[in-house]
């Protein structure tokens, strides 16, 4: 009997030591798995009266003369201009909002740690975070882009704070003193620069309509379609950003459409292990492959 009560402990103890963990493991890899935090809602309490002076839209004519996003054929496996002249990056990361209802997490370490690696890459980075993220200063950082590069050049936007959808406007960046930018107004900014090789990273939620605004020469990947963007606590980031910098900076990827394809790929499988619902999305109108 005694023997008995020691196979049963012993195999009690096996199990508790090799069958349990604080957390699931992902059974292709059998790392750690990544919980995914959900980015809270942006809120807005104003009257409707001042929500309407705050919102940014493109100009008519933009409107007017909007094209349906290019898909040029891929060109094959080679970027046609891998060693541009000047790379340009605008970088913006709010996470301290007006108030503090809609204060974030990590999206100030977001634009930190992608200003680190576009330099890396050779990019001069113009970055806004937090106060300095206001509406008037991301529409001068984007005309700093359109002043700054000219054909042959490269440029790189990048965005991580609240995104969100707006009656009649559809998706749009949310500014750290409240304004709406329309996904309109923030691309006709962005299409008219002079070059045709750019890349736009959005980590935001419900951001898609961000996509029907691609025109030739843009590679934009997004952490969102119509639903919610993720955090990575572990890595002191948002989540799509972490697998981003992940597949660009631990595994060497060179190209855009890899480094993107990526990250969607990793916020299916960890939604997935999550039990969430996520959708990354990219929209890819660059001709060849786009070595950052």
């Amino acid at each position: 009997m005694k023997k008995l009560l020691l196979v049963v402990v012993a195999s009690l103890a096996l199990t508790f030591l090799f069958g349990c963990s604080e957390k699931p493991t992902d059974p292709a890899s059998g790392q750690e798995q990544i919980n995914l935090v959900q980015r809270p809602e942006f809120v807005d309490t104003r009257p409707q009266n001042l929500i309407q002076t705050s919102i940014l839209e493109p100009s008519v004519q933009y409107m007017e003369e909007k094209k349906k996003p290019i898909r040029p054929d891929p060109g094959g496996d080679e970027d046609p201009n891998p060693n541009p002249a000047h790379k340009y990056a605008y970088i913006v990361g709010i996470s301290d909002y007006d108030g503090t209802v809609n204060d974030l997490n990590y999206c100030d370490d977001d634009a930190r740690d992608m200003k680190a690696y576009l330099q890396s890459q050779g990019f001069t980075c113009r970055v806004d975070t937090d106060h300095a993220a206001t509406a008037d200063a991301i529409a001068a950082g984007l005309d700093w882009l359109v002043a700054s590069a000219s054909a042959g050049d490269e440029v790189f936007f990048s965005y991580s704070g609240h995104g969100t959808k707006y009656l009649n406007y559809g998706s749009c960046l949310i500014s750290r003193d409240m304004y709406y930018l329309t996904h309109g107004y923030v691309m006709e900014k962005f299409n008219a620069i002079a070059c045709t090789k750019k890349m736009v990273t959005l980590d935001a939620c419900v951001i898609g309509g961000f996509h029907g605004d691609v025109e030739s020469g843009t590679l934009m990947a997004t952490a969102s379609d119509n639903t919610y963007s993720y955090d990575a606590p572990e890595f002191t980031n948002g989540a799509w950003t972490h697998f981003w910098l992940k597949a660009a900076e631990d595994l060497s990827m060179v190209f855009g459409e890899d480094i993107s394809g990526y990250a969607k790929s990793e916020m299916k499988l960890w939604g997935r292990s999550n039990k969430l619902r996520t959708s990354a999305k990219n929209t890819d109108s660059y001709t060849g492959m786009l070595d950052i």
